[in-house]
């Protein structure tokens, strides 16, 4: 596939794909390239066998009124569900239902815990907010939870700069026919070329030069539209090496991990008033959230986030059914496990050609994002969530940030757009 080209994409995630799109509209040549044997990156959905949609990575469009692929959804037919926040979820703490009057206490918490936050950062405090909030409220743990499945990391790995800068305008719509396939659909007008891992980007100009497997392509300046786990691994060589300060922003803002642990299960088995959504809190065990026959499908969804995503991630897929399938006994009883058809997970950490969820500004880096964005030499632009300042670990920020990136190309390279 040697070859010359204005511009070279590496990576068809969302922020690839983006950068895709918009080359095809700007009369530059291009080409993009996929590791993967698919495009998407993080936005990936799978049919199940019972015919329902399964999104393995992001399933929310959040903050939708300043989401551009609400639009997309709407033009290519992609149903979703408008709706305030996540909608209802219950608690189920030590053995028994969290009543209304504790519910509202821990909707108070969690306002005390934003204006710390918002306090701490007012007063230029970049630090984590495991050392911002209160340790001892009843609540303090489910709200670490909840900030953790919003980040994908732990309270002591996350910068309060990510909580106080994420812009959410707080609706957040499910795609109900699957976030990846939507992406999927839209990105089909780019021409990608699959199997494709980019090995080496020679930089040192004039120009680039990408080596892959199956040939080099020279280029005038390239995309680089992978995630920061990708590019802390070294499995993409830059010639020279990038500087200091870049090598840095890319290993402050790590990917943690979030995974999606699907059982079918018939939803007929759940009381008919059970909330959406269950957070399942027992003594020596990590929080686990489970939606219950989202969409009428019948199944149960578990959600898993930071080191515990990890752990089960590594002891395997038996142990992930089973973390599920033990908090649903705990709250509906054992009979439940005889009702467990097949399972499906994502392991996000594994997956090479991501290796990991989303990215996390640690403590004291929150800068860094806009530091990973910054060009190189006019010849090497960065793209994807982890450089964006306030839509980080959305597959929307990643998009807007992929169509920035054009943008700056075709300033450097005199082609307006």
């Amino acid at each position: 596939m040697s070859s010359t080209v204005d511009v070279v994409v590496i990576g068809a995630g969302s922020a690839g794909l983006a950068a895709g799109r918009a080359l095809g509209a700007s009369g530059l040549t291009s080409v993009v390239l996929e590791a993967d044997a698919r495009v998407g990156g993080r936005a990936h959905t799978e049919i199940m066998p019972d015919g329902a949609p399964f999104d393995l990575g992001c399933h929310w469009m959040h903050s939708a009124s300043l989401n551009p692929f609400v639009d997309t959804a709407d033009a290519l037919g992609v149903r979703y569900e408008r709706r305030e926040g996540y909608g209802r979820s219950g608690f189920f703490r030590q053995g028994a239902w969290v009543e209304d009057i504790e519910v509202a206490a821990a909707f108070r918490a969690m306002s005390e815990r934003q204006k710390s936050v918002a306090d701490a950062w007012t007063q230029g405090l970049d630090q984590s907010v495991f050392d911002t909030v209160d340790r001892d409220g009843p609540w303090t743990e489910v709200l670490d939870f909840y900030d953790t499945l919003n980040t994908s990391s732990d309270v002591d790995q996350i910068s309060i700069g990510d909580l106080v800068s994420y812009n959410d305008t707080e609706e957040n719509w499910p795609v109900v026919d699957g976030y990846g396939a939507l992406v999927s659909q839209w990105g089909a007008a780019v021409s990608v070329s699959l199997n494709t891992a980019a090995t080496c980007v020679q930089w040192q100009g004039p120009g680039v030069v990408v080596e892959t497997a199956k040939g080099q392509i020279q280029a005038k300046c390239a995309v680089i539209a992978v995630s920061t786990g990708v590019l802390a691994s070294g499995d993409i060589r830059f010639v020279p090496e990038l500087p200091t300060e870049k090598q840095e922003a890319i290993w402050a803002l790590p990917l943690g991990n979030y995974n999606r642990i699907r059982l079918e299960i018939d939803r007929a088995v759940f009381p008919d008033d059970v909330t959406e959504r269950v957070v399942v809190e027992r003594e020596g065990h990590p929080l686990i959230q489970i939606s219950l026959g989202a969409y009428g499908f019948n199944c149960a969804i578990g959600i898993v986030a930071g080191r515990h995503a990890d752990w089960l991630e590594r002891a395997g897929t038996d142990a992930s059914r089973e973390a599920v399938i033990d908090a649903l006994c705990h709250v509906f009883g054992n009979d439940i496990r005889s009702k467990v058809k097949s399972d499906r997970q994502s392991a996000w950490r594994g997956n090479p050609f991501v290796r990991g969820a989303y990215s996390t500004a640690m403590p004291g880096q929150f800068h860094q994002r806009g530091v990973l964005a910054k060009p190189l030499a006019d010849r090497l632009f960065f793209c994807g969530e982890a450089t964006s300042t306030d839509h980080f670990c959305t597959c929307h920020g990643a998009r807007m940030t992929g169509e920035r990136a054009i943008r700056e190309v075709q300033s450097i390279l005199g082609h307006p757009a």
